[in-house]
């Protein structure tokens, strides 16, 4: 019972922070198992970076839905508008969108049914309809005309940690070409600056701006699947137009930093403050744009990681909510 959790301290990129939280029973301990494979991240993308896929064409489209929607939006904002991002309902509500494109469709399990059921609407329209998938063999896979391997096994039921950061990456890749990021480097800087994540009784708020904000969407999410609390992801510039007249101060307001031309997220950090309201910015960091977007995923899975060891949850909320999963399969499958 005890070898992932030997196997997590003998790494030097996990033992630090591992050994400052506390010590709870070890048993069915998927949050344990969570963290350690958060150290086998970087070793994992450092490889898929040295593949090479395909570049995707100008006007391409991304889709995907829920964290791969954020991998999507990512890509847009990564490629400075070359590329367009949607969900694959708004899609298959306007089919025509894909029209001569390619359409690249992120799942790791290539089973959500609104990415088959799109796949299959824009086939014979679409220039070309492109799978990012761990199975080969899934529908989504067998739906579209091409299929990017993802290089990982998929696991059913498992909040998108790995998955994500793969995912992202081989989205990215398509999008840009010579990508560089010390994964490892990265990594360690997360694991030294994340904080448990603030965990208020109202609503929890993750605010960021151009590819911040789908790293906030993504932030907010294993906020909900983790930790079971209420959390929202906004555009930074919108939350003062809109979220701001309802926060109380049972509310937090999470900043992630990244391309704040005019500098308002330390502005409504020092105004929120002010005011007696939770706020904290986290500024992310790297040498480069892509190791500033890894850094702040690391941080978003290690901090809430964090957050459920320190409160002695040992089992993501989302998988013991039975009846809101029997709702959520049976709209998402």
């Amino acid at each position: 019972m005890k070898s992932y959790i030997d196997k997590l301290q003998r790494s030097p990129r996990a033992r630090d922070f591992y050994n400052s939280l506390p010590r709870i029973r070890l048993v069915q301990d998927r949050i344990g198992k969570l963290l350690e494979e958060t150290a086998t991240q970087p070793k994992v993308l450092d490889a898929f970076l040295k593949t090479r896929i395909p570049r995707a064409s100008a006007g391409a489209i991304f889709v995907g839905a829920g964290d791969s929607y954020a991998a999507a939006l990512a890509t847009s904002y990564f490629s400075r508008g070359r590329y367009l991002s949607c969900d694959p309902y708004a899609l298959a509500a306007t089919p025509e969108m894909a029209e001569g494109k390619q359409v690249y469709f992120i799942s790791v399990s290539g089973r959500t049914s609104s990415n088959i059921s799109a796949a299959k609407l824009v086939r014979n329209t679409a220039k070309n309809t492109i799978a990012f998938t761990a199975d080969t063999e899934s529908p989504l896979a067998l739906a579209t005309k091409e299929t990017v391997e993802l290089p990982m096994k998929y696991v059913p039921k498992s909040p998108g940690l790995l998955s994500f950061s793969i995912s992202l990456l081989g989205s990215l890749m398509a999008s840009a070409e010579k990508l560089t990021c010390n994964f490892g480097k990265v990594w360690e800087a997360a694991s030294k600056d994340c904080r448990e994540v603030m965990h208020r009784p109202g609503v929890n708020y993750f605010l960021g701006n151009s590819i911040a904000y789908p790293i906030s969407i993504y932030y907010a999410a294993k906020m909900q699947e983790i930790l079971g609390a209420k959390a929202h992801s906004v555009l930074l510039e919108e939350f003062s137009h809109t979220h701001l007249l309802s926060l109380s101060k049972s509310d937090s307001v999470s900043i992630l930093l990244f391309l704040d031309p005019f500098n308002i997220g330390k502005k409504l950090e020092s105004a929120l403050k002010g005011q007696g309201y939770e706020s904290t910015v986290i500024e992310l960091k790297g040498s480069t744009e892509l190791e500033k977007i890894f850094y702040g995923v690391f941080v978003s899975q290690l901090s809430v990681l964090i957050a459920a060891k320190r409160r002695g949850i040992v089992t993501p909320r989302f998988l013991t909510a039975k009846q809101k999963l029997r709702i959520s399969d049976q709209m998402i499958y």
